[in-house]
């Protein structure tokens, strides 16, 4: 036990969440890109643990700072059987080069978290465009924009219509580049709503970057600070990216008065669809994130397992439970795990079933798009070329990205039988019996 109890390197104070659906006042703190939630007292331990303190001093901040009157033995006795188990303290003996003790270990990411992260700009940049930017939140701006973006929805989808669009796009082959290059800019301003809207409720966003999720590449924007704000200031920097993702529909069309081009209206379209895409509440979009903050749940995922031990409080059932939700909330997150438990389940049997087929048809489509490449460069149409390219990279990249998430999912099971069956024999042929036919079953899928 150290005597002078430091938070491991990658921890961050967060704060208290306000506006929660919890009865009780609840604290938060990062570890990576996790974050775990504490009660104040082990909050305040946390907070308290700098390394220049004793034990003894510790308490003593956290008496002064609580309603608790705290001993060193009793931050001792936390901190030994609460905070070096999860990886808030370096513990010291037996840690590892990162600060944490030698049995806390990360198992293997999430196949709904985002992976592969990459930063690309960091508050250098983020800081000065979303300070000006985030005066479109102001409601004398705001509203006429709104307005406005109604207004042109309106005239595209019951006056002007979207066929011509769609037909000039599939008799341009070449335009692909120019839809990939006006989409790409579009994520882009979509995050910088998100930073924008979190800027506007007083905080700033870390960073900007790019991952894989799920299945596809998407851009991300560290909006942690978030957390800090009220209920609606978290609502607000969810939707902030769809807010601004409109914004730059109206600009393109507000550019088709001027040009003419119907491939413009074409991208407002992808726009509006990924906009419909990213309200599924089902994954991490940023319909998942507004709903959890008007629920007042930081992250129904990585609740989900201690919300079912607290609802279901079988008596083998080890591991953290979720602290008392209010019972409208309660009753919105039973709901959300009764709905999205089936609908994953469905679309992940659906993915594994029809592999093959999927597999095949990306095949077929790779050599469909190798022959149009080697026909367009016989004719010198090098934009041509480019296109055909970028599409096949693009379907490569999906197509490595659904193997990437079969190959974790399967990890995820593999490493929990494991776990799970390790204790007794009868548990390991259980568990032997289980990975079997589980392979079965998708070969039996596959081969009919």
């Amino acid at each position: 036990m150290p005597e002078r109890p430091e938070r491991a390197p990658d921890v961050e104070i967060v704060g208290e969440m306000k506006e929660t659906g919890f009865e009780d006042r609840q604290w938060l703190v990062q570890r990576g890109d996790r974050f775990i939630q504490l009660t104040e007292l082990l909050y305040r331990v946390v907070e308290q643990s700098d390394g220049e303190r004793t034990l003894r001093e510790v308490a003593a901040g956290v008496t002064a700072s609580t309603d608790w009157a705290v001993e060193a033995d009793d931050v001792r006795r936390m901190i030994g059987t609460k905070l070096i188990p999860l990886g808030l303290i370096s513990p010291a003996e037996d840690a590892d080069d990162h600060g944490y003790p030698a049995d806390v270990r990360e198992g293997p990411r999430s196949p709904l978290a985002l992976n592969m992260r990459t930063k690309a700009i960091g508050p250098r940049v983020i800081d000065p465009v979303s300070g000006v930017l985030r005066l479109l939140f102001a409601p004398p701006i705001l509203v006429p924009i709104l307005l406005a973006v109604v207004a042109a929805h309106w005239w595209l989808y019951a006056v002007h219509g979207v066929m011509g669009s769609v037909v000039a796009f599939l008799r341009t082959p070449g335009l692909v580049l120019v839809v990939l290059a006006a989409t790409l800019l579009a994520g882009v301003f979509h995050e910088f709503g998100h930073a924008s809207a979190l800027r506007y409720g007083g905080g700033r966003a870390r960073a900007m970057g790019a991952g894989l999720y799920i299945v596809y590449p998407a851009f991300y924007t560290d909006t942690t600070d978030a957390y800090r704000l009220g209920r609606w200031g978290r609502v607000r920097t969810d939707l902030g990216g769809f807010y601004f993702s409109l914004i730059f529909a109206l600009g393109l069309m507000a550019l088709y008065a001027v040009t003419g081009q119907e491939i413009l209206l074409f991208v407002v379209l992808l726009i509006n669809l990924d906009i419909v895409y990213q309200c599924l509440p089902f994954v991490r979009f940023d319909g998942y994130w507004a709903l959890a903050d008007l629920s007042g749940i930081p992250d129904f995922f990585s609740q989900m397992g201690a919300f079912l031990r607290s609802v279901l409080p079988l008596r083998r059932w080890k591991g953290a439970r979720l602290p008392n939700l209010k019972p409208r909330v309660k009753t919105v997150f039973a709901a959300y795990v009764l709905v999205t438990v089936p609908v994953l389940s469905l679309l992940l049997f659906s993915l594994v079933s029809n592999l093959p087929s999927i597999a095949s048809t990306a095949w077929e489509s790779l050599r469909a798009q190798a022959t149009q490449a080697a026909r367009a460069l016989d004719d010198g149409l090098l934009l041509d070329v480019a296109a055909a390219t970028v599409e096949a990279l693009l379907l490569t990249l999906q197509m490595l990205a659904i193997l990437y998430l079969l190959y974790n999912i399967g990890r995820r099971f593999v490493r929990a039988v494991l776990t799970w069956s390790r204790p007794t024999p009868l548990r390991r042929a259980i568990g032997a019996s289980l990975v079997v036919g589980v392979i079965s079953l998708v070969a039996f899928l596959w081969a009919a």
